[in-house]
């Protein structure tokens, strides 16, 4: 068999069918954790960031707050190896049409950048659409896309998307142009972690135009870092997940939990399934050419004619264990169905007018 070459995650994307837009699929992405591209590749890279950190922290003096850097949302969560965070967005108010609207959005995010795996689940709610979910697995590589439908989606590629400059998981890539206020109260525990609370004069949300912004946030004393934002405003907000613009009350929350206290995120037994089957198990003609994987989707293209590589998959499915569920003939064009385990596999035949044929299988996994 030919190995099978895989092509770019951003194909994936665009392609991939989810129950949410595309544009909310890419704000998904576009959030993942900042940073979890970057993998220390040996034991003695371990070795000499474990030094050179205690070596830091022996020069510190014991007791001394960090400096609190009030621009840099982002501050200090790259000290963190491991955590959790819930983000809530709400948005209440009338549309163009003048429509009531209200939409909220909770972002549940969990991640272990050591180990270089993440998992991130969006829900989003409104008054007259069913409830939208979209798990997101990202384990070293491999990622993970599950919707509401529990049906799981692997992809395995240098994934650049998900890696970028930065460490922080969201609140950067949603607020800027912080301005706090007068600190409200020292040494206040928050999740765990004991925290100064500072008031918040103003700060800007993308996709909104907020005015009456109150807000209070509270800083890490050892750290620096973000534990809480809560806040409200006045103001426009667009919802990519419902492709809509909203004049009214914008409300977040923002909660940062299990700080360096995770030791495993669990992938879901059917992302466990995709992960082991899928398309990488299934036969392909040794003379196949341009062979590409887009997700579950294979394609590739074959010399003879579609009756013969028809004859090559009613041969090899039934020995590779694959049994057939439906065959059905339109003159050159064959489609066939075959079950195995949690798998569906679909394998669409058809001439080419240049001569010889090609493939789509696709493989859906529940």
């Amino acid at each position: 068999m030919k190995k099978i070459k895989i092509i770019s995650i951003f194909l994936v994307l665009v392609l991939s069918s989810l129950a949410c837009s595309s544009e909310f699929r890419n704000s998904i992405i576009d959030r993942l954790p900042d940073g979890m591209g970057e993998v220390i590749s040996n034991p003695g890279q371990i070795a000499t960031l474990v030094v050179n950190e205690v070596a830091e922290l022996n020069n510190e003096e014991t007791g001394n707050s960090i400096q609190l850097h009030f621009d840099d949302i982002a501050f200090g969560m790259d000290s963190l190896d491991s955590f959790r965070f819930r983000f809530t967005q709400s948005l209440q108010g009338k549309d163009d049409e003048g429509n009531t609207t209200n939409i909220t959005v909770v972002n549940d995010q969990e991640v272990i950048k050591s180990l270089q795996i993440a998992h991130m689940r969006m829900e989003t709610t409104t008054e007259v659409k069913p409830l939208q979910i979209l798990d997101v697995y990202r384990f070293g590589n491999d990622v993970y896309l599950m919707g509401a439908n529990t049906e799981c989606t692997a992809f395995t590629e240098n994934l650049v998307v998900m890696g970028s400059e930065g460490t922080d998981l969201g609140l950067s890539s949603i607020f800027s142009n912080l301005d706090i206020g007068n600190l409200k109260q020292q040494a206040e525990v928050i999740n765990g972690v004991v925290t100064n609370r500072y008031q918040v004069k103003n700060v800007e949300m993308v996709n909104s135009t907020l005015t009456n912004v109150n807000a209070q946030i509270w800083y890490a004393q050892d750290g620096g870092y973000i534990v809480r934002f809560v806040g409200e405003a006045q103001g426009e907000a667009y919802s990519e997940a419902e492709d809509l613009k909203v004049s009214g009350t914008i409300r977040w929350e923002y909660d940062l939990t299990d700080i360096n206290s995770i030791t495993e995120i669990l992938l879901p037994e059917n992302c466990q399934l995709a992960a082991e089957g899928g398309v990488n198990d299934l036969p392909v003609p040794d003379n196949a050419q341009d062979l590409s994987i887009i997700g579950s989707m294979l394609s590739f293209n074959f010399p003879d004619d579609a009756s013969k590589l028809a004859d090559f998959y009613r041969l090899e499915m039934p020995g590779a264990g694959y049994i057939l569920s439906d065959e059905t003939v339109y003159g050159d064009f064959y489609v066939f169905t075959y079950l195995k385990a949690e798998e569906t596999i679909t394998i669409m035949i058809s001439e080419v007018n240049s001569g010889g044929s090609d493939a789509i299988i696709t493989v859906e996994v529940k």
